[in-house]
């Protein structure tokens, strides 16, 4: 199967109206620079997540265009940087417990001959398990609907710089904007899918050699990943809280939704007739009344 299948698996069973979009792969890029290297992800953030679900920097609306972040690749057409105002931080936003989707249930006390750590059972064909053996910490906009703003108003030149780094296929008409992170040090997850209905228990052990490493086992085909990050550093991104932006041939606006939102039917009714109408205004005679486009409030 393809890695961009699992990260969808993974996303899909895993994100957390709390939490907010889980990355499978969640260490930064190796191409950015030192700062995130030591730091990871940073509020203000604009990019992709690719298919390995790791999520690639294209540039940050916080940091002049002459930040280093930028020295490769440049900025969008029309950027000014923006204040991101106050940040809400935790030392302890996810204790050091795992999480896990619909159909899984911890054992507390495992019964497995191999003194497993952790012990889990399934009942579902699919599904996904994150173990994070220090917790994690977070960072928040106290305010984000600022940056939902930003967004609505540069979502087109910002698609415009993604289509030349990536193409439209790559792309696939989406854009990430970051309005907080949870972060750790070390993490085991895993997911899987199997259209048999093959189900049965996980395991998580501790790995003498790398007391924070806690690599899942699988009694069925799955895809688990782990990490203890020897330096100590918290820049292993879990989840990322924010704005996700959608483009569409057919609509003039670009739909900016929170992470953990989904559009409604009546919304996607609505921009329809808009677009609909907007259009027919467009054509010679056609009806040249004032339109008012009021934001849906949900």
């Amino acid at each position: 199967m393809s890695e961009s299948f699992w990260q969808d698996v993974y996303a899909k069973h895993l994100q957390h109206p709390d939490y907010g979009y889980p990355l499978r792969t969640p260490e930064p890029m190796s191409t950015l620079p030192q700062d995130y290297q030591d730091n990871g992800l940073q509020i203000g953030d604009v990019g992709i997540v690719d298919s390995d679900g790791q999520f690639d920097v294209l540039f940050n609306i916080c940091k002049r265009s002459d930040n280093p972040l930028h020295e490769n690749h440049g900025v969008p057409a029309n950027f000014q940087p923006v204040q991101h105002g106050d940040v809400k931080s935790s030392n302890n936003a996810i204790s050091a417990s795992p999480v896990y989707s619909h159909g899984i249930r911890r054992i507390l006390q495992p019964e497995n001959q191999r003194s497993a750590d952790y012990e889990f059972t399934t009942s579902a064909r699919a599904g996904a398990i994150l173990i994070l053996p220090q917790g994690a910490t977070s960072a928040k906009l106290l305010s984000p609907e600022q940056f939902r703003e930003v967004a609505m108003e540069s979502a087109p030149d910002w698609y415009e710089f993604a289509k030349k780094r990536y193409g439209v296929q790559q792309l696939d008409r989406s854009l990430y904007l970051i309005t907080g992170f949870y972060k750790t040090r070390s993490w085991s997850l895993g997911s899987f899918n199997n259209p048999t209905g093959a189900t049965g228990k996980i395991w998580a052990r501790r790995n003498d050699s790398h007391p924070n490493s806690y690599p899942l086992e699988f009694e069925f085909p799955a895809d688990p990943h782990h990490m203890d990050d020897a330096s100590g550093s918290i820049n292993q991104t879990v989840f990322i809280t924010g704005f996700k932006i959608t483009f569409s041939s057919w609509f003039q606006q670009p739909i900016v939704l929170k992470v953990t939102e989904s559009e409604t039917t009546w919304s996607k009714l609505v921009r329809f007739f808009m677009t609909c109408f907007s259009r027919l205004r467009s054509i010679p005679g056609g009806h040249k009344q004032r339109t008012v486009i009021s934001k849906l409030r949900r």
